[in-house]
């Protein structure tokens, strides 16, 4: 586990920011999807509400149990970040779920449930000179 560089949160909890997630379908194909949800819950943690994502969750049970990491993209403007990190829980109560589905509300959105990631490795996507190196 590494913790999240500052300026990798501030973009993670940006809703302005553009969000990816990449997973591993179970043929091997990568599967991506853009999820607004996403967010830094901590240094330590990321998490995002699963709304519709049924292919997607599939892929994250799968990846869970075969400790295989996933990927977040975050961009805006000129600056971006990769996050690799472990999946570790998916929550349908608690704190986390009821922030989440708090800040859903707004939007007329509601997550079944939340998943984590714990993050392993974080890069520098930016369009400049320091981009594809390691953060984190």
């Amino acid at each position: 586990m590494v913790a999240l560089p500052e300026e990798v949160m501030t973009a993670l909890n940006d809703p302005a920011a553009s969000k990816v997630l990449g997973t591993r379908a179970s043929d091997g194909s990568v599967n991506v999807i853009p999820v607004g949800s996403i967010m830094a819950a901590s240094p330590e943690l990321i998490a995002f509400g699963a709304i519709l994502m049924k292919d997607t969750s599939k892929n994250l049970e799968k990846m869970r149990d075969s400790g295989e990491l996933v990927s977040v993209l975050v961009s805006k403007e000129t600056k971006a970040y990769q996050v690799k990190g472990a999946v570790k829980d998916y929550v349908t109560s608690g704190p986390l779920f009821d922030k989440m589905n708090e800040v859903l509300k707004s939007l007329g959105l509601q997550a079944r449930g939340v998943w984590t990631v714990e993050p392993q490795q974080v890069w520098n996507q930016s369009a400049n000179y320091e981009s594809g190196k390691r953060m984190a």
